[in-house]
């Protein structure tokens, strides 16, 4: 059976759960899922109610924030096209999702998920393998906050959402495999936030990076990555490297 128009012409499609599915049940996903846009700002599910709506994202970025019960928040994960929204089976955590900026879902009810998934098990280990991918990245994140220096946070917190974000780009007849024209979806004061890092370090490793050539910045937000080698470096070496050396 033919998937609907809006699943063949979906960018995320080969990237996200629908694309590792089979035939039947990506059909029966696909009759329960609607699209719709989300923005900024707006939180998708909160800690202390169940997610009562599950996504794949088709763009933009969602900020994952814990919140503790004396209004302290930290970001602890950010979310980008193609990855699930949503958590299955559980009734609450400490955990909330917000867009980071405007979003594209093709989403669908928590209920008609289940339904779908307990009538075409391979959803649910395809949902656990990207599960335990996040868990792994999860994982590198806290050796990241925890056992890095302050230019290998800032390094990485960018190389990773030049590398999620940034598409090929032709130039003549070769393509170019370098983010340009990209948008941060975290203002400064949320990388800080992000990374456990003052405001004032954040800019100050900004402001090093673009003085080396290793970003370009256009205003509080847009940012370009002129040599992603340079700044794939510069997260994984500036322990061992000045950062003169890593560029």
């Amino acid at each position: 059976m033919a998937l609907p128009p809006r699943c063949n012409a979906c960018p995320v499609r080969e990237a996200s759960l629908c694309g590792s599915l089979g035939e039947d049940a990506a059909h029966a996903l696909s009759r329960v899922m609607h699209r719709m846009r989300v923005p900024a700002g707006r939180v998708i599910y909160g800690a202390a109610e169940r997610a009562d709506t599950f996504a794949i994202l088709i763009s933009g970025v969602v900020k994952l924030v814990i919140t503790k019960p004396d209004g302290r928040q930290q970001i602890v994960g950010l979310q980008f096209p193609s990855d699930f929204v949503g958590r299955p089976f559980l009734d609450g955590s400490n955990l909330s999702a917000e867009a980071a900026t405007t979003l594209e879902l093709c989403c669908c009810s928590g209920r008609a998920f289940e339904n779908v998934m307990r009538e075409h098990p391979i959803i649910e280990r395809v949902l656990l393998k990207r599960i335990a991918a996040d868990l792994d990245s999860a994982r590198n994140w806290a050796f990241l906050l925890g056992r890095t220096t302050a230019q290998e946070k800032v390094a990485s917190l960018l190389h990773l959402i030049a590398e999620r974000m940034a598409r090929s780009v032709v130039r003549g007849d070769r393509e170019r495999p370098c983010a340009l024209g990209l948008s941060l979806p975290l203002s400064r004061m949320e990388m800080a936030e992000c990374l456990g890092l003052r405001l004032e370090t954040v800019c100050r490793q900004m402001t090093q990076l673009k003085s080396r050539g290793v970003i370009s910045t256009m205003g509080r937000r847009a940012f370009d990555v002129l040599d992603m080698e340079k700044l794939r470096n510069c997260a994984a070496n500036a322990t061992a490297m000045t950062v003169e050396e890593c560029v």
